[in-house]
């Protein structure tokens, strides 16, 4: 079963020898054999520290690297993914603008034909309505001329104002989808 070690549980070992050394130092009375028995298993001990430190070392250096890529990775893609975004923004703009347009040719086409039956209807009240009427009391044929000169000046106001309704009612309906 594998122990947990806390922070300083992880070189409480070390520790321990260390204060165990210590106490030995203060000694004056320790024999010669045991200075150089304890100062050998220190020299030991000192040598798979450095070990130790030599591969933690080497292990963070390869997760830095392994970090560092990673963040670099991370970088790359992060800068593809905008550079996509931007360009699918543009590329919505283009479909708004086109979409719009042609929303607008529709409604022109829609409003032009609307504008062509008024116009026929007008023509045809003028024609077989009020110039019959005008002229029988009026006497002068070119009233007739004069009404249609009417309806053809006022074609083209009908026409915008129709396309207006139009469009705000398709700008309306788009809103509302």
């Amino acid at each position: 079963m594998a122990k947990n070690f806390t922070q300083s549980d992880v070189f409480q070992a070390e520790i321990d020898f260390l204060n165990e050394v210590r106490v030995l130092a203060e000694d004056d009375n320790i024999p010669a054999d045991k200075v150089k028995e304890n100062y050998k298993l220190l020299c030991d001990k000192y040598d798979r520290l450095i070990g130790e430190a030599k591969l933690l070392t080497s292990v963070s250096d390869r997760l830095h690297a392994k970090l560092n890529e990673a963040n670099e990775k991370l970088k790359k893609q992060s800068d593809e993914i905008n550079k996509i975004n931007d360009d699918l923004k543009v590329n919505n703009q283009l479909l708004q603008d086109t979409i719009d347009q042609l929303v607008k040719a529709k409604v022109g086409r829609k409003a032009s034909s609307i504008v062509l039956l008024i116009a026929i209807i007008l023509f045809i009240i003028s024609e077989g309505v009020l110039e019959p009427i005008v002229e029988e009391r009026v006497g002068n044929t070119s009233i007739g001329f004069i009404f249609k000169l009417g309806i053809a000046v006022l074609l083209k106001p009908i026409d915008v104002l129709v396309e207006r309704y139009m469009m705000r009612r398709a700008l309306n309906k788009r809103n509302q989808d």
